[in-house]
C-alpha cells in the first residue's frame, strides 16, 4: 500500500480519537499555555542567542528544503521547572506516555509542540503509587538513539546542572524506559542509580507525584545549543587524541544503501573501516567517534554520535530524496565539523511518510568527493 496514504489514514484516525477525548476526557494545553502556566515554577532558565546557518547544497546539486539559502534559527529559553502541589495544582501524575498531567485534566506539552501525549491513556489503572519527587524527562512512548541522546539524555544533564547531583539519590525517574544497554550505560555515567527508575510504561499503575521536575525541548530538527554542549562536557572524551579513522556507518535496517557492495568497494580503496550496524558499548562509540578524522554513511541515528567528534572532522551523509532531515548537517554547524551530503536521483518529493526507503549512492560522485574530503 502506498506510505503516504497509509500515514495520513493514521492522522485522521488519530485526529477522530484525540477530538473525541478532548471532549470527554483530558485537555492537552498548547505550548505556550504550558510554559505561562509553570511560570512560578523555575528553576532553571537560559536564552540561547539566534545561530545563523549556512545554506546547503548536496554534491550532486541538490538544494537543501530546510537551508537553500541561509537561515537564522531563534531559541526558546530552555527550563527547567520544579512543580510542587498548592491550590493550584491539587494533583501531579506521570502518564504512560510520560507526560505530566495537572488537575486530572491538563495535559502539558513541552516537547516540540506535539500536544496531547497522554490524551488517549486508558482511565482506569487498578493500582496507584505516590513519590514525593519525581524528574519526568520525556512525554512521548517513542524514542529512537537519537530522540534519547538529543532529547531525554540533554535534559537530564540540564537537571543536574540545575538541581545538583543529589536530585538522582532523591527523585524517581519516570518515563517510558527504553530498555537498551545504551540508556542504562548513559544513566550509569550520570550516577543515576537502576533502582531510581520507574518505567510509566506499566499500564496498571498510576504514578503520581507530590512534587516533579520537569524541562522543556526545542525544536526536533535544531534542539538546544546548550544542551548539546552540555552533553560534550558530560560524556566527550576528555584526553587528546588525534583524529585518524576513517568511518563508514552501515544500516542493516531501514534506510539502507541498496549498492552498498559497490559503496564499500570505493571506500576500500581510502582505507576505510566499516562500521556494521551492531551494538556497542556508549564507551565504544564515543572513542570511535572521537578519533574519527572522516564519517560517511547513510541517514540514521549512528550520526547522533557526531557529538564525541572533534572540531574538524569531515562528515557525507547519503539521503533518499524524499526523506532529507537536517539534524546532522545543523549539529556539524554548532560544533565545527566539515558536512556534505549526497542526495539519490529518485526524484521523490520530501515526505515524512518516506522515512523509511532505501537509496542509491552514485558511486562516481562518492570516489570524488572523498578524494577531495581527504586532500
Amino acid at each position: 500500500m502506498n506510505p503516504k496514504l497509509v500515514d495520513r489514514v493514521k492522522q485522521l484516525l488519530k485526529q477522530s480519537l484525540v477530538a473525541t477525548s478532548r471532549r470527554v476526557w483530558r485537555t492537552p494545553l498548547d505550548r505556550r499555555t504550558s510554559i505561562k502556566l509553570l511560570d512560578g515554577n523555575i528553576v532553571y532558565k537560559q536564552q540561547h542567542e539566534s545561530v545563523n546557518i549556512p545554506a546547503l547544497v548536496s554534491v550532486s546539486g541538490v538544494p537543501s528544503l530546510y537551508f537553500p539559502t541561509e537561515r537564522t534559527l531563534s531559541f526558546d529559553p530552555d527550563y527547567v521547572w520544579k512543580i510542587g502541589l498548592n491550590e493550584q495544582i491539587e494533583s501531579l501524575t506521570i502518564c504512560t506516555s510520560g507526560n505530566t498531567l495537572l488537575n486530572n485534566k491538563l495535559l502539558l506539552d513541552l516537547d516540540f509542540r506535539i500536544s496531547g501525549a497522554g490524551i488517549l491513556e486508558w482511565p482506569y489503572k487498578p493500582h496507584q503509587i505516590t513519590y514525593p519527587l519525581v524528574v519526568a524527562p520525556w512525554s512521548h512512548l517513542w524514542a529512537s538513539y537519537y530522540d534519547y541522546v538529543i532529547f531525554v539524555l540533554a535534559k537530564l544533564c540540564r537537571i543536574e546542572e540545575a538541581l545538583g547531583k543529589e536530585i538522582w539519590q532523591e527523585a524517581k525517574i519516570c518515563y517510558p524506559l527504553k530498555h537498551t544497554s545504551f540508556e542504562l550505560e548513559f544513566l550509569t555515567k550520570l550516577g543515576i542509580p537502576e533502582s531510581s527508575l520507574i518505567d510509566t510504561r506499566d499500564r496498571e499503575t498510576r504514578y503520581r507525584a507530590e512534587c516533579a521536575v520537569l524541562g522543556n525541548n526545542q525544536d526536533w530538527y535544531f534542539p538546544s545549543p546548550y544542551d548539546i554542549a552540555l552533553l560534550r562536557s558530560k560524556f566527550a572524551l576528555k584526553e587528546k587524541v588525534k583524529p585518524y579513522r576513517k568511518l563508514y556507518l552501515s544500516r542493516s535496517g531501514k534506510r539502507k544503501v541498496k549498492n552498498e557492495a559497490q559503496v564499500r568497494e570505493v571506500l576500500k580503496e581510502f582505507d576505510f573501516e566499516i562500521l556494521e550496524d551492531i551494538s556497542r558499548t556508549v564507551d565504544e562509540q564515543i572513542r570511535l567517534f572521537a578519533e574519527a578524522q572522516v564519517v560517511v554513511g547513510p541517514h540514521g541515528a549512528a550520526f547522533t554520535n557526531l557529538l564525541w567528534c572533534q572540531p574538524g572532522t569531515k562528515v557525507m551523509e547519503f539521503f533518499y530524496a524524499g526523506y532529507t532531515p537536517p539534524f546532522f548537517y545543523y549539529i556539524c554547524q554548532l560544533l565545527g565539523l566539515e558536512y556534505s551530503c549526497t542526495v539519490d536521483d529518485s526524484g521523490a518529493s520530501e515526505d515524512w511518510s518516506l522515512i523509511g526507503m532505501d537509496m542509491t549512492v552514485d558511486v562516481d560522485i562518492l570516489k570524488k568527493e572523498i578524494k577531495k574530503m581527504l586532500g
